[in-house]
């Protein structure tokens, strides 16, 4: 189905996406959605087949939710319950244990009286955000390499090679429940890549950062990182997404980098806890009612509500 177009006031959302099989696989598991303010990557596990079809029922069942109409911020939890259902009774239907899927997306949500943009991630598939040529990684990689990090037992470099490093400790269809991460992002001028790991694992932050740095569409921008990993091993399915945000605001009134304008991480349990570096608001599990990111403002939580192919595919970019 063709993006839909989608023009709320104060965000124009542009995109283009591009995916190829890589150089060792014979199937293309990742999957993605663009449809009117959804954009997301889905990156399949589970062996013959049934990585391709976990990725495609996650990307189905929030094409559906998302079209229904622009979700509230409240509905991020119902994006990830439903598509871990979804993957889930397909297995249980069709016989393929162990099938399951990354989920990493962005959305336009209605957030109070105004429109914002979060990102849900599950697994580790990856989203990353370009502004005032900065690159930041918002989401942290639900995978056992991340644990032994955030432990201290070995380094980000010693991750990036780790045997092990494509064991994933979250993802959709696995458990019965599974919780998300959920991001809210400034209203800012940025642009953001949604990336399965075929991508980040075969290229450093700084060659996503000079890509995405470059004048270019999302597609061309798109195209250009997948055509980047396939100059290497490209062991791995690989998807990029890239969308443009803009907003009806003068740049002079954004905040400066590292301002209180950056990402808001509003994924993990109560209390709130707001990422410093990312300049993001965190609530695991989500449960959010209202956060508000302007650039003149902290984001504001009013309410917390518990909850248990061979050739690359292009996506042209369509204004939203």
């Amino acid at each position: 189905m063709p993006p839909v177009p989608h023009r709320p006031p104060g965000i124009v959302l542009t995109s283009g996406a591009a995916t190829h099989v890589g150089h060792v696989r014979t199937l293309n598991e990742d999957a993605f959605l663009e449809a009117g303010g959804a954009y997301v990557v889905a990156d399949g596990m589970g062996g013959h087949q049934a990585g391709e079809v976990a990725s495609a029922i996650v990307v189905a069942t929030i094409e559906e939710l998302a079209a229904r109409s622009i979700p509230s911020i409240e509905m991020a939890p119902e994006l990830v319950r439903a598509a871990n259902e979804a993957v889930r009774a397909e297995a249980a239907a069709s016989g393929r244990v162990g099938m399951g899927s990354t989920l990493v997306g962005l959305f336009l949500m209605k957030n109070g009286d105004e429109e914002s943009l979060v990102v849900v991630n599950v697994g580790d598939s990856r989203c990353y955000v370009l502004s005032r040529d900065e690159l930041r990684q918002v989401t942290k990689d639900h995978s056992y390499v991340q644990d032994l990090v955030d432990r201290g037992e070995v380094t980000a470099e010693e991750a990036s090679h780790h045997p092990e490093r494509n064991v994933v400790t979250r993802a959709i269809g696995i458990e019965p429940v599974v919780a998300g991460d959920f991001h809210l992002l400034p209203h800012a001028v940025m642009r953001v890549l949604l990336c399965s790991d075929g991508v980040s694992s075969e290229l450093s932050s700084e060659q996503i950062r000079q890509i995405l740095a470059e004048p270019s569409t999302p597609r061309e921008a798109a195209v250009a990182l997948i055509d980047a990993v396939l100059t290497g091993r490209a062991a791995d399915n690989a998807t990029a997404l890239v969308v443009d945000v803009d907003v009806d605001v003068d740049e002079t009134e954004l905040p400066a980098a590292g301002g209180s304008g950056r990402a808001e991480d509003i994924t993990a349990p109560v209390p709130v806890r707001v990422d410093t570096e990312l300049g993001t608001t965190l609530i695991t599990g989500v449960p959010l009612s209202v956060l508000v990111p302007t650039p003149q403002t902290e984001p504001l939580v009013t309410a917390v509500i518990e909850e248990d192919v061979e050739s690359a595919t292009v996506i042209d970019e369509v204004p939203r």
